[in-house]
């Protein structure tokens, strides 16, 4: 089984955050060989923060993977989703889902009771630390076993990555809600889906998303297959640490990276 350089956590100018074109990405790839990628543009219905709730304009999205696939034709260029899940809003989710034949669904969650993790003053005020740590990890347990049709968990720990605490604190952790983080794991290997990698914390935590004692209970009770992704959303984080996280991850016993085409998975050796 090959190994292979790829990224399926990505964003461009579609994105309402997105700071790179298509045609810039994937220039960037190329220059770093990268094999392929996915792109997984946002859609957040429901965010209450203003220009969040955007989703790309799926007409121009797909006519530009089409001539994107053109100009580069030794990059596999795979059309994914980020779906940024709203419990109150799950049957339209899905039907925006559905009205698009993604190669790839990537389970994401930023809003806990209605607030988004990233907005520190109002997620984490009034709360202690372990209070704003297991509210997220129960929303996201509740949000992975609520879905079925999706393909890899994007993030888990995401609470962390825009935190009010600092230092030692900082990380979520498998002991903060071990209930929750069982039922988490157990949920993507009873539907074989995959756990994300994402390297964007490398910077700000010295390490990926999940923290390593989620990642290795993972691997404890059975999970074999991840995702890896930058989450890059401009050039300068393109693929940025992918290597490096494929490695800390096969030395725990992480087995299979996985692509997908049109919703099915292949495996490659991390």
């Amino acid at each position: 089984m090959e190994q292979r350089r790829m990224d399926y956590h990505l964003h461009t100018a579609h994105s309402m955050d997105g700071r790179q074109t298509m045609d810039e990405l994937c220039q960037s790839m190329v220059e770093k060989g990268v094999q392929e990628i996915c792109l997984t543009e946002h859609i957040e219905p429901g965010h209450p923060q203003e220009g969040i709730d955007v989703p790309p304009i799926w007409d121009l999205w797909w006519n530009e993977i089409e001539a994107i696939r053109k100009k580069y034709p030794t990059l596999v260029i795979r059309a994914g989703v980020e779906i940024g899940d709203n419990p109150l809003l799950r049957p339209s989710i899905q039907a925006m889902l559905d009205a698009q034949p993604f190669d790839f669904r990537l389970l994401s969650l930023h809003l806990v009771n209605g607030v988004d993790c990233y907005d520190k003053e109002a997620y984490f005020g009034g709360k202690t630390r372990a209070q704003a740590y297991r509210a997220y990890a129960e929303a996201k347990a509740e949000s992975v076993c609520a879905w079925t049709d999706f393909d890899s968990v994007a993030h888990i720990g995401y609470v962390a990555k825009f935190s009010a605490y600092t230092g030692d604190e900082r990380p979520l952790r498998y002991q903060d809600a071990p209930d929750a983080f069982d039922t988490i794991c157990k949920r993507i290997i009873q539907l074989d889906k995959c756990l994300e990698i994402n390297t964007s914390t490398y910077g700000a935590m010295g390490a990926p998303l999940p923290e390593i004692s989620i990642i290795k209970r993972y691997i404890e009770l059975g999970g074999t297959c991840f995702t890896f992704g930058s989450d890059s959303h401009d050039t300068g984080r393109d693929y940025a640490d992918v290597e490096r996280a494929k490695e800390w991850v096969k030395s725990l016993g992480g087995k299979y990276q996985a692509s997908f085409r049109q919703r099915k998975k292949f495996l490659y050796r991390i």
